[in-house]
């Protein structure tokens, strides 16, 4: 217990030394092959002017059939391709203030497992183009902003293959977690036995009551 102590202690010290990420994202990151949910794209001003528009291109792996409205003062535009599927949607006419993000929702399907990316392109209110359409972050990385125009890593949504389990092997835990999980139930049965104990004896060693006794007897 200790040792995961001093671990959770180091963690927060290296987060709060390594730069901040605020780039494009989409949830959820982990989602089963076949399964309709919602997708949000969640969209952060990392600069210092506001964001007035977003592209989004759908990935090959996902199929996309409808959209919620998106936020207020904002227009969207679906983009079909020649099969008449949607591959994307252009968000404008807004604006993302500095400091702040936005979500934009689409329902979908995933139909085909591994690594679905969502490329993305943000611009600004200077005109300048961010496309987050590089290779993605590995799972705990950290990418600093490399610049107004260069591309950033792009969103990345497992998709799991049909009968696995979302997110198997996400949360791990350690020997020492686990033997301390462990004699922590031991040691709630012995208290529950103890008690189970204690109220046996003093029930048998109560006073008995005769039949017929009064307080006058």
């Amino acid at each position: 217990m200790r040792r995961a102590t001093v671990l959770a202690a180091l963690a927060l010290v290296a987060a709060g030394a390594a730069p901040a990420a605020a780039h494009v994202d989409v949830l959820p990151t982990e989602v089963a092959q076949g399964e309709a949910l919602q997708f949000t794209i969640r969209v952060p001003t990392e600069r210092d002017l506001p964001t007035t528009r977003v592209r989004v291109d759908f990935p090959a792996q996902i199929t996309v059939y409808s959209f919620a409205a998106p936020p207020p003062g904002w227009t969207m535009r679906p983009v079909r391709g020649p099969d008449q599927r949607f591959r994307g949607v252009i968000y404008s006419g807004g604006e993302i203030p500095v400091g702040q993000y936005a979500d934009f929702h689409v329902l979908g399907t995933p139909f085909e497992s591994g690594t679905a990316l969502w490329k993305t392109r943000q611009t600004y209110a200077d005109g300048k183009v961010k496309p987050w359409t590089a290779a993605p972050e590995e799972p705990g990385q950290v990418t600093e902003e490399t610049g107004p125009t260069d591309p950033g890593p792009a969103a990345a949504v497992t998709i799991a293959q049909p009968g696995e389990v979302v997110g198997a092997g996400a949360t791990t835990t350690t020997d020492d977690d686990s033997g301390a999980a462990i004699w922590l139930g031991v040691i709630a049965i012995a208290i529950s036995g103890l008690s189970l104990l204690a109220l046996g004896f003093l029930w048998s060693t109560r006073p008995a009551r005769l039949p017929g006794g009064g307080e006058g007897a």
